[in-house]
């Protein structure tokens, strides 16, 4: 028996609208989740290239500040340069004051030296007149002794020949001590010469240094002894010891006249020592103004030795160096007016003197000669 065919059934119509429903809602969903992918891909894009930027920004400032750093490493380097250049001017100026203080000490020496033999100068002048005196003394003696030798030849007669031969040998003694008190006075003659030479040497050194300053148009004063004084404010401002410019200007002029016409042929030989002396006013202690001024007299001859002193050729400043003295006096000589106060002003000054060889010595002499003179 054949089977009869199964009718299909209709499907329902509210089937089909919920089919047609579920259709269109997972179409949503995909199209959601496809809107969603390419959100997140989209994101994912953008932070890549702001990460890219801020790598790339990183690296720029990275490159700034190595920039920066090589820079700065450059600054260290010539700064490190420079200090090492300041350090070697430091150690040529160390040195430089190392010689001057040899040389300081060097000329202290000679000092001493000169007043060891000024002593044993004038020990032998007062020993030599003491000899003198005693052989002035024997002398007289002597003469006495003849006279008694005379009364005794016409006392004793018969002793003529003998008395003869005695009288003999006294004439022959007081020869020879009137031979030795001539040789005596003819070394003294030859030292008052010595004196009256150096005398002349001075006066004719400082009126040589009156008409150099009027030639070079400086209007500077030379006192009776050679020497110069100069206003300390022209120099120094007050409480301190570095040169300003109108002393430089000043030392620029003033010196090189001053070193050759000591230093000249005629007056070369008799010159042994340039001395640059700093005084102060009574104003503050001893001891403060005795640094003072002996740092600003330092501060004069360090600049004329400087190579920014330039008047004066290296032979010149050598010599110089041998030469040149720096002293400070404080306080000690200060000037007074005519009413017998003390003018600050004046007392505040730099001078520049010279002095001769042996005029310590050859002065003590000119005493003695002078008191021998007066006996």
């Amino acid at each position: 028996m054949l089977a009869r065919p199964r009718s299909r059934r209709k499907p329902r119509p509210e089937n089909a609208s919920y089919w047609m429903s579920y259709s269109d809602m997972m179409a949503a969903l995909l199209l959601m989740f496809v809107l969603l992918l390419f959100l997140s891909f989209n994101r994912y894009v953008k932070l890549q290239e702001m990460r890219v930027a801020e790598n790339l920004e990183k690296e720029t400032q990275l490159e700034e500040q190595e920039r920066q750093l090589r820079l700065t490493q450059s600054s260290l380097l010539e700064r490190d340069q420079e200090l090492a250049s300041l350090q070697l001017v430091l150690i040529s100026r160390e040195q430089q004051l190392a010689l001057s203080e040899l040389d300081l000490t060097q000329n202290q020496e000679m000092l001493a030296q000169n007043q060891e033999q000024l002593t044993i100068a004038q020990a032998t002048l007062i020993l030599q007149q003491q000899d003198i005196n005693e052989k002035e003394r024997l002398l007289s003696l002597s003469q006495k002794e003849i006279d008694e030798q005379k009364r005794l030849l016409e006392a004793y007669a018969g002793d003529l020949s003998d008395r003869e031969v005695l009288i003999s040998q006294k004439d022959a003694e007081i020869i020879l001590e009137r031979l030795r008190v001539a040789e005596m006075e003819h070394v003294l003659t030859g030292q008052a010469a010595q004196i009256d030479e150096l005398v002349g040497v001075r006066a004719r050194i400082i009126r040589q240094l009156r008409d150099a300053f009027v030639k070079e148009g400086l209007n500077i004063a030379v006192d009776s002894s050679g020497a110069i004084q100069m206003d300390s404010t022209v120099f120094f401002d007050t409480g301190k010891y570095s040169i300003k410019d109108d002393g430089r200007n000043l030392l620029h002029r003033l010196l090189p006249v001053y070193y050759r016409t000591l230093m000249n042929p005629e007056n070369a030989e008799f010159i042994s020592e340039i001395i640059i002396e700093g005084h102060t006013d009574s104003v503050g202690s001893y001891a403060s103004n005795l640094d003072l001024s002996q740092r600003r007299a330092q501060a004069v001859v360090n600049f004329c030795l400087s190579d920014e002193f330039v008047e004066l050729t290296a032979d010149e400043k050598a010599n110089l160096m041998r030469m040149i003295t720096a002293n400070g006096r404080s306080q000690s000589q200060l000037i007074y007016t005519e009413g017998g106060e003390e003018d600050r002003a004046a007392s505040r000054r730099v001078e520049i003197k010279f002095r001769l060889k042996d005029a310590e010595m050859v002065e003590s002499m000119a005493k003695i000669l002078a008191g021998m003179a007066g006996e």
